[in-house]
């Protein structure tokens, strides 16, 4: 049997609720028709050009990322524009596209439960949810390590877990840390929910300045792993899940992950610092799930 578009997104609706995406957010079917048929799936985090193509080069017919292509109207159809010629790609090669955004982060077992689980901490429970929803779901997680252990050492391994040529870090590496708050992707606006639960340590991505300086004066340390670093895990997460469900449902559906997404930032080390070197952007590894601790 051959799941159609929505049927998916139905499926995939039942790990990650609609309700639970931000009232900002725009979730759902960004292109394509509803009721297509859909042999093969492509799982990637952003929707880009070179996705598209990998989607028409094997065949698919649908496409599933994490960020939404659409997030403002768009006001004309100039496909000289980044969106719109996207939007027109997958149009004419007749590949739908959907997005699972902030419900994804929401939901139980979703990116920021992913992050949870890989640095092994326990207690967990969201840093901030929303009513009418029940307080196991919301954005972000707070929990404890199994024990106390040096910054350092948290900075070391989650290097390593998520493949991340540089890490940016509030703190000293010798003082000790318990108790961590974690946001995947840009997690600024939850830094104050971190504080009221008495975090040591906040890891998350595109943190403002003022909230590094006040964890500096506070005693606090950030970690600010990247935006792409901390959330590309659930790619790998959305296609077992879908794969598992094609298997129940009895579908005759192929899942792929988009295999040659890394961060669009590379880092460029000072030659007045080390000798002379460019690192280019690359991803988590497959594995990241696995608590290190």
């Amino acid at each position: 049997m051959t799941p159609t578009v929505c049927e998916i997104w139905n499926v995939l609706s039942k790990w990650a609720p609609p309700e639970l995406a931000e009232p900002w957010d725009n979730i759902g079917l960004q292109v394509g028709d509803p009721d297509a048929p859909v042999q093969r799936l492509i799982v990637a985090l952003d929707a880009t050009e070179n996705v598209l193509e990998a989607a028409a080069v094997r065949q698919a017919q649908m496409v599933l990322t994490h960020h939404p292509l659409l997030f403002r109207p768009v006001s004309c159809l100039d496909i000289s524009k980044q969106i719109p010629r996207l939007l027109a790609g997958f149009l004419r090669k007749d590949i739908a596209l959907a997005a699972a955004h902030t419900n994804l982060d929401s939901t139980i077992g979703g990116v920021s439960d992913l992050l949870a689980n890989a640095l092994g901490l326990s207690d967990v429970k969201p840093l901030h949810t929303s009513e009418p929803n029940p307080p196991s779901v919301g954005l972000g997680r707070i929990g404890n390590l199994p024990h106390s252990c040096k910054l350092s050492e948290i900075i070391h391994k989650i290097s390593n877990m998520l493949r991340t040529p540089g890490l940016l870090v509030v703190g000293h590496p010798e003082q000790m840390i318990t108790r961590i708050a974690l946001c995947g992707g840009s997690g600024s606006d939850l830094w104050s929910m971190a504080v009221n639960e008495d975090a040591d340590l906040f890891l998350s991505a595109e943190i403002k300045h003022h909230i590094a300086r006040e964890a500096e004066q506070m005693g606090k340390a950030i970690i600010d792993a990247g935006h792409f670093y901390t959330e590309w895990p659930v790619v790998p997460a959305m296609a077992e899940y879908m794969k598992q469900q094609a298997s129940d449902e009895g579908w005759d559906l192929e899942v792929d992950i988009f295999d040659d997404e890394k961060s669009p930032f590379g880092l460029w080390i000072n030659e007045n610092m080390k000798t002379s070197e460019f690192m280019p952007g690359a991803r988590p590894s497959l594995s990241v799930n696995t608590p290190f601790f």
